[in-house]
């Protein structure tokens, strides 16, 4: 089996180095900058969760900006996109380069709309939602802490791959330690994370605060507040989606769960990189505006994340 991992940043590069530790599929990583020169030298160095070393001889590498490497191209039977939210579409083209018949796609990056843009670029035969909740992140290039064991989510889509017909992607996914978890409403499965995100990141990103904070009561309500916001939009697009008490349960334990967590907004912020508030919030107000539907505070929380990141 051929895995191709493209935006290989914190989970993409722990899941590369996982794959590649089973010894159950080649595995090509398309990175870049510094963090992709030294996968190229050095080899994935996880630490956290788990200790491991994975030689650069264990997988094949591509650099971006430098040559796409094309040892997969017309090879890869899974195809995994796990930039962030503004690169997907860039990573699309050479997803298409490394395509068969039969190649499967999916969008790890957090936000609304790639799953669209993935349908309408490879087909839906070929599309797989796919949602992950391992905590990672990079102390230095090269280095990833694997900060909390999740699963990686597949769901189906409407007219869409059955997941009966990945069975053997599942299996790699549970041989390699990564936890598949399958969901029969890709959507809603989709929603479920883009809820937590909108009602976490923003806040989190404007106040400098860890997730753990933000269930200090004021803080919290307006967590809830911004989240069954988008709620009402999801349902408006036809999505199955939880009832609101399960909703502000849910968030409470994330919450809970991740309470010495600093968001990847709030750390997108801090080193002024571009945030994926576009993907997010943004996503809310702009979908909310098709159904003549006020979203304010997501509209105020766009405006505020936008402003910060545009000086």
């Amino acid at each position: 089996m051929k895995i191709a991992i493209l935006g290989a940043g914190s989970i993409g590069s722990l899941i590369a180095a996982k794959l590649a530790s089973s010894k159950l599929a080649q595995v090509l990583v398309h990175a870049r900058g510094e963090h992709a020169a030294k996968l190229a030298l050095d080899g994935i160095t996880i630490t956290g969760h788990q200790e491991l070393k994975i030689s650069p001889d264990a997988y094949e590498i591509s650099i971006a900006d430098v040559m796409v490497n094309d040892i997969f191209d017309g090879a890869a039977d899974y195809v995994l996109i796990c930039s962030k939210a503004n690169q997907v579409e860039k990573l699309f083209e050479i997803a298409k380069r490394m395509c068969h018949i039969d190649t499967k796609v999916l969008v790890l990056s957090n936000g609304l709309g790639h799953v669209e843009k993935c349908k309408g670029t490879f087909g839906p035969h070929r599309t797989i939602a796919a949602t992950t909740t391992h905590g990672a992140w990079r102390p230095s290039p090269g280095v990833v802490n694997w900060a909390g064991i999740g699963a990686i989510n597949l769901g189906e889509l409407p007219f869409g791959a059955n997941l009966t017909e990945i069975q053997d992607f599942v299996d790699l996914l549970e041989q390699s330690g990564l936890n598949p978890n399958l969901q029969p409403d890709g959507m809603a499965m989709i929603w479920s994370k883009i809820l937590l995100n909108i009602a976490i990141n923003p806040i989190a990103a404007i106040t400098g605060l860890s997730n753990g904070a933000l269930l200090e009561n004021e803080m919290f309500e307006t967590c809830v507040e911004v989240m069954l916001e988008g709620a009402k939009i999801s349902r408006l697009e036809g999505i199955t989606t939880l009832d609101d008490a399960t909703l502000i349960d849910n968030l409470r334990v994330v919450l809970q769960a991740t309470s010495n967590n600093q968001c990847s907004m709030l750390q997108d912020v801090r080193q002024g990189r571009d945030t994926e508030i576009q993907f997010l919030n943004r996503q809310i107000v702009d979908r909310a505006e098709k159904y003549g539907v006020s979203t304010p505070l997501n509209q105020l929380l766009s405006q505020l994340v936008e402003s910060i990141t545009s000086y």
